[in-house]
């Protein structure tokens, strides 16, 4: 897959017209940082524990002496680059039996990983890892209901790959590494979903390993419970999923479009968050508001408003009617019309690279969203200190079939919003002192408590996991913990799975 995409962008800036790169040479960030190792509390296995292992999985085990150790087991957040013991190397549902079996024997910690692209580094561990990224692909199952089997360890790329060979399309991502099921169990957000739905809404079944090493086919029939809490719940709370069914659409032609604006920030931000929820489920985009690095401050180089949309075949509409004035006003970056879907995708695609950053998220209603409000963030975002990095707040266009949903439909609660609102703050060390790294995380804090304050936003998505938030259980879960919660105390009463911010059990 050709990505085309040259939005500015957190996880594109080493190939950003060195932009960064000028500041810090390739060859001296190659290694990604430093891993660090921990040891837990239990002592490591012995050597015939770990040939043990080696036989329940079919993949292999990896121990920090192998080659390819630290590539395989490094996270896209470097902030949670902890070595494990161990990586088991899964690809069947039988050799996660095996790995969740043998870990528990040794009393072990371990992490399950798909894509490895957890904001908070819950899919990190100094025990073993269970590594599903080798359990990859989607095939069709069903093609008269247009039905897919999307394996657990399936990354963003691949879906791309497999799906456009097929003809098919659903509500998906656009970070080329993050992994299907993380992105499945915790919604899924994308382009799409104001006409297909939420990802999850999308899901009509999934194989789940147990706390007890028991597979369980959850869908609205069997493991009802099990199956309702896998559609919003997020990854790492209720067993390992090795595989999804999804309902899938026909992979029409779009319309898609990367729009800038310098000037008159504060008028466009408002007309954009106001006048777009008002079109066609149809019509999907992402707004971004980027803050220049230092770098790019001593060049001269400021603030600005970018947009990239996409837009689905509607009777009579182009781009330009979604916009409005707005088009005649922007720089038109590049525009591509009528073309077919997973071209399209090209262009609206993100290559993905690990550095070091923490996000922070809340839903917005674009009826709290004032000029005077919008002014007051673009004013509060000039403060930030600035890092080696350029960063951004961003708004992801929901609404549409996205709130069609009853909020206790499926586990995830978040409908009736507009927008889902972000900032995040990104940096690289060493070249960010600490002292630098911490103003400017102050700075992010002090930023999402305005916007909150400011547009009345509310929760936060649990795709987005912030270590720092107060509350969190309420704000990724709302109303739908207690039931959560119920069907983690049936399903993994001693919290086998367990994380900073893992559901617990009654």
């Amino acid at each position: 897959m050709m990505l085309r995409n040259i939005e500015p962008s957190r996880r594109n800036f080493l190939v950003g017209a060195g932009k960064f790169a000028a500041a810090v040479p390739l060859a001296a960030s190659m290694p990604w940082g430093t891993a660090r190792a921990a040891t837990p509390a239990n002592a490591c296995p012995p050597v015939s524990a770990w040939s043990d292992l080696a036989s329940r999985v079919s993949g292999g085990v990896l121990r920090p002496q192998d080659p390819f150790f630290n590539d395989v087991c490094r996270p896209n957040n470097l902030r949670y680059n902890t070595l494990p013991m161990g990586i088991a190397r899964c690809l069947k549902t039988e050799d996660v039996q095996g790995a969740l079996n043998w870990v528990q024997q040794q009393g072990l910690p371990f992490a399950v990983r798909s894509g490895g692209h957890n904001y908070a580094g819950y899919s990190s561990t100094n025990g073993l890892l269970i590594d599903m990224s080798l359990m990859a692909g989607v095939e069709v199952v069903d093609k008269k209901e247009g039905i897919v089997r999307v394996k657990g360890g399936t990354g963003n790329a691949l879906v791309y790959k497999d799906l456009e060979r097929a003809g098919l399309t659903i509500t998906h991502g656009r970070c080329d590494a993050v992994g299907a099921a993380g992105f499945l169990l915790g919604g899924g957000i994308g382009f799409s979903m104001r006409m297909y739905g939420i990802a999850s809404d999308l899901l009509t079944g999934t194989t789940v390993v147990t706390a007890d090493a028991k597979i369980h086919k959850a869908d609205a029939k069997n493991d009802s419970d099990l199956y309702w809490a896998c559609r919003g719940g997020a990854g790492g709370n209720f067993g390992i999923n090795t595989e999804f069914l999804l309902r899938t659409f026909p992979a029409e032609t779009v319309s898609v479009c990367q729009l800038k604006w310098t000037d008159k920030q504060a008028d466009v931000l408002h007309a954009l968050l106001t006048r777009l929820p008002n079109m066609p489920n149809t019509f999907g985009s992402k707004i971004n508001v980027t803050l220049p690095s230092i770098q790019q401050r001593c060049q001269g180089i400021g603030s600005e408003v970018s947009i990239l949309a996409q837009l689905h075949k509607t009777k009579g509409k182009t781009l330009k009617d979604m916009f409005g004035p707005l088009w005649e006003t922007a720089q038109k970056v590049w525009v591509h019309e009528d073309i077919p879907y997973w071209v399209a995708q090209d262009y609206l695609a993100e290559e993905t690279y690990p550095y070091y950053y923490q996000e922070k998220s809340s839903y917005v209603q674009a009826s709290r969203i004032s000029r005077d409000g919008v002014q007051t963030l673009l004013d509060a975002g000039r403060l930030q200190p600035g890092t080696s990095m350029p960063v951004a707040y961003k708004f992801f266009q929901t609404g549409g079939a996205c709130n069609d949903m009853r909020a206790d439909a499926t586990a995830y609660v978040h409908r009736g919003n507009d927008w889902l609102f972000s900032v995040e703050m990104n940096w690289w060390q060493p070249t960010d002192p600490q002292g630098l790294i911490n103003d400017n995380l102050t700075w992010q804090k002090d930023f999402y408590a305005l916007t909150n304050r400011t547009f009345s936003a509310v929760g936060a998505y649990q795709n987005f996991p912030d270590p720092t938030l107060d509350d969190w259980a309420k704000a990724y879960y709302g109303e739908n913990l207690t039931r959560l919660r119920e069907v983690k105390t049936k399903y993994d009463r001693d919290s086998v799975f367990n994380y900073g911010q893992g559901i617990k059990p009654l």
